[in-house]
């Protein structure tokens, strides 16, 4: 009996350093046994796989799957491995299979089959979960696994780990076998004919969500969620309009990366919460994202720490102590690059270290010797450093603003590297250039938005948004928002705060206040940008407005 409803059929996944056997190697493989009447796999299994002596597993492929080498000491050599797949598949003729993406993992498969048992017959009869698909659904933006599985009502997460995919696989069989049987496919040979017919043509693109839905939006600021049908958040966003900024996800020019289709496929719901300003809007952006953690929110979510320097820049820590006084900066590398510029121009021996710390890389990829110094000796004269007689922390310093006022330096693509090795192969006169005016420019930003963002996180601010008739107030306490609100113009300014020592303001910070504040900073710059006003009071009377705040903020 072939019934798809009662048919035990047995799921893959593989994950591999390479689109192919003669261009890569199995890394993880999972397998586990589907029955369509539930959702879950039964007898999951998954395995790291020993990898070939000298097999360097790349950035990308580490990212994607969550490979490490500590996590994978257990593996199993590949012959071990498809042992125990082939002691679990005891049927003399091929067993029925569903993985999503078949013909990516039966090469893999293959490739095991003929090495391990050469001239036995390939156990598994199987078929593809996305041409399944595809002509189910075939309107889908994304008929990918993880797009496929949010769409049906499943969560699947962006690490690519064979455990969750099997399990994703078993879920969206449970789903389809309903959907088969409504089309007449009932057993495993129907299942076989029917695929092997012409696919549909694909039409338009269809969204689960209705355009209605977010037609109906208000046209005002506020943040809105995106959600699969389960529930699950999957992305996080601000907005000046609600009803403007939801309707452009799906509009043709956005909706086009595999990314934004991806998740565009698994949104079922939008769910909104109007602010009374933008800059509001994207404070709460910044809170939800931090609490909820969506799928697809990649740039706020982030987990790091904040960083103190020496004054020096030439060590960090994490907390502010009495040899780590600068700070709080959201990461090292740019701030002791800026260092070890200090130290050169001081006349310290381009050593290896330091020619690798100038340009933020390991000390192994730093640029030789010949070509850091021609392009040294170019930067030196270029801005005005050669023959300075000021220290070197007020050349620095003055070349940055130099840089900063000309727009010299905006954020330039870097030739795309496979790894460290590949990068330290591209070092040229030019590209070393361009990373020590990087460092410059980036480090004393960093250190002038540590500073800034001390006085900020004790302040308040009144703020008119452009082409706004309102002023509204907000106030911040050891980098907390106290208070939000309408300002009038006719009442008393905001009460200055109390001003708490710089080891105690700085202490007070983590990665969540700083990026409080760091979107705050940004949204101020917005608003003065394109017309509004602002002015920020801090303690002791201090007060930021008009042109002033302007070239501050350019600067931090």
């Amino acid at each position: 009996m072939d019934e798809l409803s009662e048919l035990p059929v047995w799921l893959f996944d593989c994950q591999t350093t390479g689109a192919s056997p003669t261009h890569g190697v199995v890394l993880e493989i999972g397998w586990g046994v589907a029955l369509a009447r539930q959702p879950e796999a039964e007898r999951a299994e998954s395995y790291w796989v020993a990898l070939p002596p000298g097999l360097r597993v790349s950035q990308r492929v580490r990212q994607l799957t969550g490979f490490d080498e500590r996590s994978a000491a257990p593996a199993l050599d590949a012959e071990h491995v498809w042992a125990r797949l082939r002691a679990g598949l005891t049927a003399a003729a091929p067993v029925p299979a569903a993985i999503h993406f078949a013909k990516f993992e039966l090469a893999f498969l293959r490739d095991w089959a003929g090495r391990f048992e050469p001239g036995q017959q390939f156990p598994l009869d199987a078929v593809c979960l996305h041409a399944i698909a595809e002509r189910l659904h075939p309107d889908l933006p994304r008929q990918s696994l993880r797009a496929l599985a949010g769409y049906l009502g499943h969560g699947l997460g962006l690490t690519r780990r064979c455990s969750a995919h099997v399990e994703a696989s078993a879920f969206i069989w449970h789903k389809l076998v309903g959907e088969l049987r409504e089309r007449g496919v009932q057993t495993w040979a129907e299942l076989g004919l029917w695929l092997s017919a012409p696919k549909p043509a694909r039409g338009r693109r269809r969204f689960p969500l209705p355009s209605a839905r977010y037609r109906s939006l208000p046209d005002a600021p506020g943040v809105y969620r995106f959600s699969r049908a389960n529930g699950d958040l999957l992305y996080v966003g601000k907005a000046a309009s609600l009803k403007k900024r939801v309707s452009g996800h799906y509009t043709a020019g956005a909706a086009t990366t595999a990314r934004a289709l991806e998740m565009l496929t698994q949104v079922h719901e939008v769910m909104v919460t109007p602010t009374a300003t933008a800059l509001e809007a994207a404070l709460l952006e910044n809170e939800e994202i931090k609490r909820q953690r969506p799928l697809y929110n990649l740039q706020l979510m982030n987990d790091g720490h904040v960083w103190f320097v020496s004054p020096g820049l030439d060590a960090a820590s994490r907390a502010p102590d009495a040899q780590h006084v600068r700070g709080p900066l959201p990461s090292t590398s740019a701030v002791l690059a800026l260092g070890a510029l200090t130290a050169l121009v001081r006349g310290a021996p381009a050593t290896a270290a330091l020619r690798a710390r100038a340009v933020e890389v390991r000390e192994r990829w730093a640029p030789g010797e010949q070509v850091f110094e021609e392009a040294w000796s170019r930067f030196l004269a270029e801005h005005g450093l050669g023959a300075a007689v000021e220290p070197a922390e007020r050349a620095l310093r003055r070349a940055a603003r130099t840089l900063l006022s000309a727009d010299a330096l905006a954020e330039r693509e870097e030739p795309a590297a496979a790894d460290d090795a590949g990068r330290a192969a591209l070092w040229d006169v030019d590209r070393v250039g361009r990373h020590l005016e990087r460092a410059l420019l980036q480090g004393h930003r960093l250190l002038a938005r540590a500073r800034w963002l001390c006085l900020l996180g004790d302040s308040g601010v009144v703020f008119r948004e452009p082409g706004s008739a309102s002023v509204r107030a907000l106030a911040l306490r050891a980098a907390e928002l106290v208070t939000v609100g309408d300002f009038a113009p006719d009442e008393p300014p905001l009460p200055p705060p109390a001003r708490a020592p710089l080891r105690e303001r700085q202490a007070r910070f983590d990665r969540l206040r700083y990026d409080r504040l760091r979107t705050l900073t940004t949204e101020l710059d917005r608003i003065l940008r394109d017309g509004g006003t602002v002015e920020v009071r801090a303690a002791r009377g201090r007060v930021w407005s008009g042109a002033a705040l302007r070239q501050l903020l350019r600067w931090v």
